[in-house]
């Protein structure tokens, strides 16, 4: 299954249809919370119905993973994932980065982008990093999305990035909850199997045991 085509994405996808919201910003609580991929996923799902243009603009992360090229605020560096997803990698040079951080400008740019995609999605990378001011597009954006790790995000943290965003006016969609630090479903039966589950023959719970090692769902992986 591809994880864009979930539950959660379509619902997501529509509330930004609800809200009008062309220009997203996906922004991270903390390191390691999945920002980029959690971006890119829903630029997928938005390309299911429309024409998206993916923008890596964490300049301090790994971001989409390619690699930095140069490039103009006319964007001529595009990579095509797919029939309607575009991505523009990171600039690689310095007077492209002062260009784009100059809000006239990258307003300019977003109404260029505009008249080829319906959404714009923007990895902006960690909010507790220098790097979140590094572009106006928090401001310029319709929506933002917060990105946090279960059990790894603070609540100091996450309450810090919310004030940012309240203090600079940035409109906060809602947030995106990664939940990989925490026991998949086979996990917690597994524990409860070798521990409170003594009266199961061992037979049996081997048999049980290898079902849920083996089983993607329990696990949550996506196929």
């Amino acid at each position: 299954m591809k994880p864009w085509l979930s539950g959660e994405y379509d619902q997501l996808f529509h509330q930004l249809h609800q809200h009008n919201a062309r220009v997203i910003t996906l922004a991270g609580a903390s390191s390691h919370c999945g920002t980029s991929t959690h971006c890119n996923w829903l630029a997928r799902r938005c390309a299911e119905d429309h024409k998206v243009l993916l923008i890596d603009l964490d300049l301090t992360g790994s971001g989409q993973g390619y690699s930095s090229k140069p490039w103009d605020s006319n964007g001529n560096a595009v990579i095509q994932l797919t029939e309607k997803l575009d991505l523009l990698p990171r600039p690689s040079e310095a007077q492209t980065i002062l260009e784009l951080r100059q809000m006239t400008s990258f307003q300019q740019a977003l109404n260029r982008w505009k008249q080829d995609y319906h959404y714009i999605l923007c990895d902006v990378g960690t909010i507790a990093h220098g790097n979140w001011r590094n572009m106006p597009i928090n401001a310029l954006s319709d929506a933002t999305i917060l990105c946090l790790a279960a059990a790894q995000t603070t609540e100091s943290e996450l309450l810090t990035c919310i004030s940012k965003l309240e203090q600079n006016g940035i409109s906060l969609l809602g947030t995106l909850i990664n939940d990989q630090s925490n026991p998949s479903l086979a996990e917690e039966i597994i524990r409860v199997l070798n521990g409170k589950a003594r009266w199961v023959p061992q037979r049996l719970k081997r048999k049980l045991i290898n079902y849920l090692q083996n089983s993607p769902l329990l696990q949550g992986k996506y196929q």
